[in-house]
Parts: C-alpha cells; structure tokens; sequence
C-alpha cells in the first residue's frame, strides 16, 4: 500500500533515509545507494576517499547481497558520505539491529544461503556497474528517494517496533528510476555487444608478443631479472636458490564480479613468504584485445605466461612473478586489463619454481564433452611444476584428469575460472585435459 507521503517515514535531514526506519539487509544496502546518489559519487572517488577497493565498495552496495558488510567498511562509506557524529551512531545501531535480526533469521550464524550470492550473479551483464555508478541531478535524486513507499501494515508487523522503513521493492524501484534517469535523461547509450555485454567496440590493438592471439604459442624461455637464480628477491646481493620441490602454498588474494572496468586491486588476505612465486589467473568477459599487467605494492614484477581469447571474446592468462617480496595483509595487487564485462582473478603461491619455461593454448564452443590443450605442444622436465587455468561460459564446470589438483575455482552465474596443478613426473609433452560441455579457453604453463 503506498501512502500519500503525509504519514511516510520521516527522512533524515535534507530528505535522506532515516537509519531508525531500516529493517532489512535490503533496506538498509537501498539507503547505502541512496546516499551516494545524492552525493554523485563515483566508484573512483569512494576508493579515493575511504581507500577500499572498487570492487569491495561495488560488492558492499550490490543491492542483492544476503548480509550487511562488515561495520569498518560501511563506517568508511558513510564518511565518504558526509555522516559524521550522532548521525553515525544511529546508523550503527542499524547496523547492529539487523544483522543481529539477520543471524536469528538465519539459525544463529548470520550467514544467509549461498545461492543467494549466486543469484545476484546472475543479473545481466554490466547491471551491477550501472546500478552502483548511476549518477543523476540531486533534484531528480530526492525525487526518486521520496517515491519510494511506506512499508503496509502487514509486512510491518513482522518487523522491529522501530522498523517503519523503506520497502526493498520500493528501493529496487527507485534504482529503476535512477537508471531511466541516466540512460535516457543523459542521451548516453548503454554499452554492450548484442548478446555480450562487453564492449560494444574495441580501439584498435598494439600487438605484443605476449598478448597477440595469433603470435607463436611458445613464451620466452629466458628467465626475467627477478628470477635470476643467483639474487635475493631484493636484488641486494648474491644469494644462491636450491630448487625444491615445486608447492602449492596458498591463495593470498581472489575476486570475481560482474564490473565493467579496467582495473581491479586485490587485497592481499594472507601473509606472503618472500622468496615464493606468485601465478595469477585471470578470466575477462568480453573483453577487448591488449596487454594485461600485474603489479604489486612491493614491486614485484609479473610476466605473462599463458594467454588465450575464444570466438566470444572471453580470455583467460597466467601471469608470474618469482622471488617475490614479503607481503602482508597491508600490501594490495593490481591487475590492469583492456575493458570488460566481467573479471575473475585468482592468485595462488608457489614455492620451489624460478621461472616458466613455456606454455600453451587452446580454446572450444559448447557442445562438446571435453577440454584440451593436447593440440599444442608443450615439453615438460620432470620435476617441472605444470599449472593450468580454464575460463568456461555455461555449460558444466570443468573436471580436471586424475593427475590434476584442482585448485579452488571462482563462478559468476555462469562463467568460471578454474585453476589446477600438477609436477611434472618425467620429460614428456604435457597438456591440460578434462571434461566440460561449455565453450571454453584453457593455457597451460610449465615452470622450473
């Protein structure tokens, strides 16, 4: 039932969403995105002012999470927004009200269904981008922020006494309005490849060894200067490296999300050991042709290992870097890639490996059962440490062959990056084979 706006709840101050009135994950997510509307702020300028990366402040306002981000990050949203004092204590209690509702909702753990996730996941192509950056007049804001109605009686009654709020349906309204706003009001055209959702042109590439689809399939078998076996990671003095057998260590770093951006940093959730080897595996949708860089706060260098583009448009790399520094839960890494529509990157640590020593590529449409780099050849050193990424669009996930270890794979909807390793047991051609019915893209890489 929508009220004549006399007996709506009261906004607080200047129009805004009253904190109080908030009862609900979505709610209180709707009032989030309100606030940044009004203040016109970009995704870059929020990084800028709370120094939390895009994609975490994008994941904290995605409007169809299942649970409240952590406090620190939406103290540091609403600071970027201009609350300050008394007006942040009552959105603290908010925060505190639902999540504690959230927790008893959910059994006493907080934590709601992970298909939820899976389902925001699903919203097309560049949706979240667009809903997260929307940028309109303040006037038409206020407007939009002022329709949204009462919550009824009924649905009311199951709330907290206090909770007299703003409809999450009525939130997920005025977001259309927003988006009406800045597609039509601004005469801009929404971007995206029919059927693909990336862009809808791409400029014209600069061909690089390293990235070109069509230049030979073999990468530079000579080591880069931080690999140099006979330096420290500093490259302060001479310190000679023993080859162990090749780990896997851990994943100090991962995201995927539905962003059209070029750019991404990831911080770094576990501590790295200096000295290890850092892979990095990437999947982009839709994506435009050029080179993709990682780089990390400490320096280290990052080289391309694998590279491979499908008939869609979607891409999947390797990219290294050896004798890494130390880092630590303070550093961050970036990936700074050519547009798209989506991006998953995972990076996993390694020990016992020096440089690549070559790599290969192959990609398949749906409708088959299986994946397989066999076609390209690769020669592998026993003792080699053999690692594989898969990017797959619908379809089933990828299965790897019985000598794999899988390592953990990261799904948008239906696009998944999956990464898995294995040592090489004697000198023999080495590929990358498992099952899929998906249109996939797969590189394969042998480090020593």
């Amino acid at each position: 039932m929508t009220s004549n706006g006399s007996d709506r709840p009261k906004p607080d101050g200047g129009g805004l969403p009253d904190p109080g009135a908030l009862g609900t994950v979505g709610e209180f997510i709707g009032a989030l995105r309100a606030l940044k509307a009004v203040e016109s702020l970009s995704l870059r300028e929020l990084q800028r002012r709370t120094g939390l990366p895009r994609t975490t402040i994008a994941h904290a306002l995605n409007d169809e999470r299942p649970s409240l981000p952590p406090w620190d990050r939406v103290q540091a949203l609403l600071q970027a927004f201009g609350v300050r004092g008394d007006a942040l204590a009552r959105w603290k209690d908010a925060w505190t009200r639902i999540r504690l509702d959230s927790a008893k909702s959910a059994g006493g753990d907080g934590e709601a269904e992970p298909e939820a996730a899976e389902r925001a996941a699903e919203r097309p192509e560049g949706e979240v981008q667009a809903a997260v950056e929307t940028e309109v007049p303040e006037g038409d804001v206020r407007q939009a922020v002022a329709a949204v109605p009462e919550v009824s009686a009924a649905p009311r009654a199951a709330f907290r006494p206090r909770s007299r709020a703003l409809t999450y349906g009525g939130l997920l309204g005025a977001g259309a309005v927003l988006g009406a706003v800045t597609v039509f009001g601004l005469g801009g055209s929404a971007g995206g490849s029919p059927g693909g959702g990336g862009p809808e042109t791409c400029p014209p590439a600069t061909a690089s060894r390293s990235t070109d689809p069509g230049l030979p399939i073999s990468a530079d078998p000579r080591p880069p200067a931080s690999a140099d076996p006979g330096r420290s990671p500093t490259g302060d003095s001479p310190k000679l490296f023993v080859r162990a057998r090749p780990d896997w260590v851990g994943r100090p770093a991962s995201d995927a999300q539905i962003l059209s951006d070029t750019d991404v940093d990831l911080p770094v959730t576990s501590p790295v050991t200096g000295g290890d080897a850092l892979i990095v595996s990437v999947m982009l949708t839709s994506t435009c042709p050029g080179p993709v860089a990682v780089t990390d706060t400490q320096g280290d260098r990052f080289v391309v290992a694998g590279d491979v583009t499908d008939s869609r448009r979607h891409r999947t790399l390797l990219l290294a870097a050896f004798h890494v520094h130390a880092l630590t839960t303070a550093d961050s890494i970036r990936v700074v890639y050519p547009r798209a529509s989506k991006y998953h990157v995972a990076v996993d640590e390694f020990r016992g490996i020096n440089t690549v020593a070559a790599w290969a590529r192959a990609h398949g449409e749906a409708g088959g059962t299986a994946f397989t780099t066999s076609h390209s050849k690769l020669e592998c050193t026993g003792g080699d440490l053999v690692v594989a990424a898969v990017g797959t669009n619908s379809g089933t996930a990828p299965t790897y062959s019985a000598e794999w270890n899988a390592l953990p794979a990261l799904r948008l909807s239906s696009y998944r990056l999956s990464g898995a390793y294995r040592i090489a047991s004697d000198d023999a051609s080495c590929a990358a084979t498992g099952t899929t019915t998906a249109q996939w893209g797969a590189v394969v890489a042998a480090f020593r």
